[in-house]
């Protein structure tokens, strides 16, 4: 059960117009979440106070939750509590919610905030909307009638609303179906009635993209850059695209590859690794509010025995207990001390790394005063910059080893070939110039 140890309860987040999130106080707040949006119906309270303790111990902040089951692509077995009461036919009765299914998630919210987490949870999965694939592969239950769309969104979002939670009012959409927008929408408004002042977003699928009503609608951008193993310069394309949507606002990769996941038409899974690559390429492309992390096996909450739906396509899952301790979370912990330390949030994207090499990602201040480039290889890099009078050091970010780089300062200066096979970032700031 929860300890009796309290922590400092989430700050109040609002958008700073420089893409990022603000505390009531105006600190920058780097959002650094893990993907758990099975966690209601499949975790205990027992198991979710371990699950608590080793994320507050990595450095996340917040969680991605699922308020209903991802009813396609889940891990399944007689213990799931169901959020809604059988009809006469045995199917879910989406007018007739389960108060033990609510009262448990509510129990849980309470305990990840008491922890310092900022609850961030999803309203309507896109296997609730008609016409989706997801609806159609789903197992569990057919779509949410339309009528009952805004009542749930609404109860939902009074059962939370004392947590201060973020929403992100659609799961995986791509709006495939015409019945997506009038769903969504209906849910989104029901939700700002309820929480006025609450962030809302939409988490799109790879394929998904904002209708201009959203774009209007929403307070960030939720983008996926996904799992499969051809797409993977994504996390840094799709932060410049929604980078520069006519509106502006700040944009996060809330699903990069999760660790452990299988590379769809491959042999092989996602390492930590791919997880350092899409974080550092997604933040320095655009997406600098966060990062959002996942395990194969935590999101689902996986455990021995369970039948998760997909193994043919992503692999089996790892018990949740196994995958929250693979490597990456570490590393998207470190990422975030690192954009803290160095004030990343006054960076936005710069063209200043010469070459055509666009795995290698770059952002700066507006005076140039700081500097951050992440390079996934060791290749000598040239930039547009003299970096004369920089303190310049480059990390060896598969070991956290902090290192001297070479460099040779010129107009068009060198920053020489690290000496480690590892992925790295190199970091430069102006030194003010001496008086004496």
């Amino acid at each position: 059960m929860m300890s009796q140890q309290m922590h400092d309860q989430p700050p109040k987040l609002a958008v700073h117009p420089n893409g990022y999130l603000v505390t009531a106080t105006g600190q920058p707040f780097f959002y650094l979440a893990d993907t758990v949006w099975m966690a209601f119906p499949n975790l205990t309270l027992d198991e979710w106070a371990r699950y608590l303790a080793q994320r507050r111990l990595q450095g996340f902040n917040a969680l991605q939750i699922s308020i209903l089951p991802v009813t396609h692509d889940t891990s399944m077995s007689p213990q799931n509590i169901d959020p809604f009461l059988p009809d006469a036919d045995g199917n879910w009765d989406f007018s007739a919610y389960n108060e033990a299914y609510f009262a448990k998630a509510e129990t849980m919210v309470e305990m990840a905030v008491d922890q310092g987490f900022t609850p961030v949870l999803g309203v309507l999965w896109c296997s609730y909307a008609p016409g989706t694939r997801c609806s159609e592969h789903s197992p569990v239950a057919s779509a949410m009638p339309f009528d009952a769309v805004a009542p749930f969104a609404a109860f939902a979002a009074e059962r939370f609303k004392r947590f201060n939670p973020i929403f992100f009012i659609s799961g995986d959409t791509r709006f495939e179906s015409p019945q997506e927008a009038p769903y969504y929408m209906a849910a989104l408004a029901a939700v700002r009635a309820v929480c006025p002042d609450a962030l809302l977003t939409m988490h799109l699928h790879p394929q998904g993209d904002l209708p201009r009503e959203f774009i209007d609608a929403v307070d960030f951008y939720m983008y996926q850059s996904g799992h499969d193993a051809n797409t993977q310069h994504q996390p840094y394309t799709f932060a410049e695209k929604f980078a520069a949507y006519a509106v502006k606002r700040p944009v996060l990769n809330s699903e990069p590859p999760y660790e452990g996941h299988g590379r769809i038409g491959t042999r092989t899974r996602f390492n930590a690794f791919d997880i350092r690559k899409a974080t550092w390429q997604s933040l320095l492309s655009g997406a600098k509010m966060g990062i959002t992390y996942g395990a194969h096996g935590v999101w689902s909450c996986h455990k021995r025995g369970m039948n998760f739906l997909n193994a043919h396509r992503s692999f089996e899952p790892f018990t949740w207990e196994e995958a929250l301790l693979l490597d990456g979370s570490w590393d998207v912990g470190f990422a975030r001390w690192l954009f803290e330390r160095y004030n990343l949030f006054a960076t936005d994207p710069t063209a200043i790394v010469l070459g055509e090499d666009k795995e290698i990602r770059a952002a700066a201040s507006a005076d140039l005063a700081t500097i951050a480039i992440y390079s996934p290889y060791a290749f000598d890099i040239d930039v547009a910059v003299d970096l004369t009078g920089y303190r310049c050091v480059l990390i060896d970010l598969a070991t956290r080893r902090v290192m001297t780089p070479e460099v040779q300062a010129s107009e068009r200066s060198r920053i020489g070939m690290s000496r480690v096979n590892a992925d790295t970032l190199f970091l430069a700031v102006k030194q003010p110039i001496s008086e004496s």
